[in-house]
């Protein structure tokens, strides 16, 4: 949503690895669920949302590594980015990833994701 804007290749970085470890995870963790990815850009920023729901059969296995250790890489990259990163994991199960990302030259101020009206934290629709 949004007019894209250019980004730095520290968050075109990010935006690359976040995308592929979404997929491993989602493919690993909750082989069928649905899973979604939306991108909302700003003069300042991109906003990244990306949630995934529960298995098919229902949680994952608990012998799973953790979801944090999971999204290590994507984390490092957005914050290299000077990005802000978030991962929530509901109680009934799945994921939802927030990233906020600067764009042009990645020197901007960005607003903290998760002080938006949206219940689940993560800004989006700007």
């Amino acid at each position: 949503m949004g007019e894209g804007r250019p980004l730095s290749t520290h968050s075109e970085l990010a935006i690359q690895q976040l995308a592929q470890e979404t997929l491993a995870v989602a493919t690993a963790r909750a082989p069928g669920a649905a899973l979604s990815l939306s991108l909302t850009w700003s003069a300042q920023h991109l906003d990244v949302l990306v949630v995934s729901g529960v298995a098919d059969g229902g949680r994952e296995p608990q012998t799973a590594p953790s979801i944090d250790e999971c999204f290590r890489h994507s984390r490092d990259r957005v914050l290299v980015a000077d990005g802000v990163w978030r991962l929530d994991t509901p109680p009934a199960g799945g994921f939802l990833v927030a990233a906020t990302l600067p764009v042009g030259d990645g020197h901007g101020a960005l607003p903290p994701v998760g002080r938006g009206s949206d219940p689940a934290g993560a800004r989006i629709d700007r």
